[in-house]
């Protein structure tokens, strides 16, 4: 199963759930219990062929193929 994080918009809290994809309509906040909730993309982490690795939250198209001139990974 994968980790999903959301933002709660009464809130404002921001918050990583285990659930599956299936289920994500169920998602409640923690803190206040809302379910108005908004997922999130999430920070990743990605590793080369070299070994090196790096991460960072956006769609980074150049990650996929090879290099990424948005945060500086190769």
């Amino acid at each position: 199963m994968p980790i999903y994080e959301f933002d709660c918009r009464p809130c404002k809290d921001r918050f990583e759930i285990l659930i599956g994809i299936s289920r994500i309509e169920e998602a409640k906040c923690p803190r206040c219990g809302s379910d108005k909730v908004k997922r999130v993309m999430s920070t990743f982490s990605a590793r080369t062929s070299g070994g090196s690795s790096h991460s960072h939250g956006d769609n980074c198209a150049g990650c996929a193929a090879g290099h990424c001139a948005t945060c500086g990974g190769h």
